[in-house]
């Protein structure tokens, strides 16, 4: 029932610590609230920020190649039609991405994006269960295993990254292990210990109407219950500098935003950099 259709966990969850100091901020597809997200400059300047987890997506091409995309189109983003995989990578590369205030950027290659910031942790959400064999490919061949996370898809998803890429391979829990863990802490009922499948547990501030972190009450116990299993909790995305210091003041190890700038002067403010 936990895991849905998911195989078995194939390996320990790899070993983590609680993110501290910037790592308790997450670049939303890079500093997206400025530059187009996904893209070379939305992710150089959460760096130059002092942004050290990066947040992407992926999505693949026609011809296999994993890119940083969110969208299941490319309509709202770029002057392209249709989703990725119908381009090939090379034609994916005339694609212009649109951002804040006229901003404009490229799409990447997730290898690329991997190797290009070597000392950076990432944040992966898999979008299509086809970009799986891309994405592992990507990992390792930039060797990135242990600073890479691949979140927000079906536990099976996430689980069959891992088998090609190896226990290294950091992972949050997935789509039936986290309503698992919702279900618990609205019922105020103790989680299956089963449901520790992976490290990081994400929530949203309010999803389709429904409180989540907004519900302090919830989230309080929601954050304990967590933690009671050795799994940190992170929340997205948060823009409101107030809503990050009650978020951190109720347990949060880190939050997701669009402006990393904001996030890191809470985050030095409340625990130092």
């Amino acid at each position: 029932m936990i895991l849905g259709n998911s195989r078995n966990v194939s390996a320990p969850v790899a070993p983590f610590s609680p993110p501290v100091g910037a790592e308790r901020v997450i670049a939303h597809r890079g500093f997206s609230g400025r530059y187009p997200e996904n893209t070379r400059s939305a992710f150089d300047a959460a760096w130059n920020s002092g942004a050290r987890v990066l947040e992407t997506d992926v999505q693949v091409t026609a011809d296999g190649v994993a890119i940083a995309f969110h969208d299941a189109r490319l309509d709202r983003l770029t002057d392209l039609e249709g989703t990725p995989a119908d381009y090939s990578f090379a034609e994916l590369q005339r694609a212009v991405v649109r951002g804040p205030e006229g901003t404009v950027g490229g799409i990447m290659q997730m290898a690329d994006l991997l190797g290009s910031f070597p000392n950076a942790q990432f944040i992966v959400d898999l979008k299509d269960e086809r970009a799986i064999e891309p994405l592992a490919k990507a990992i390792v061949t930039t060797n990135s295993a242990p600073r890479v996370c691949v979140t927000h898809a079906w536990d099976a998803w996430l689980e069959g990254v891992r088998e090609i890429v190896g226990p290294e391979l950091q992972r949050g829990l997935g789509w039936e292990t986290m309503a698992a863990l919702v279900n618990a802490a609205r019922r105020g009922v103790a989680p299956d210990p089963a449901i520790r499948v992976g490290n990081y547990a994400h929530i949203g501030w309010q999803i389709a109407g429904i409180k989540q972190a907004a519900d302090q009450q919830f989230f309080r116990r929601y954050v304990d219950m967590a933690h009671d299993l050795g799994v940190a909790v992170r929340v997205w995305t948060i823009n409101s500098p107030r809503q990050m210091a009650r978020l951190f003041d109720d347990g949060a190890d880190a939050i997701f935003t669009d402006h990393v700038d904001v996030g890191l002067r809470v985050v030095a403010e409340k625990f130092g950099l």
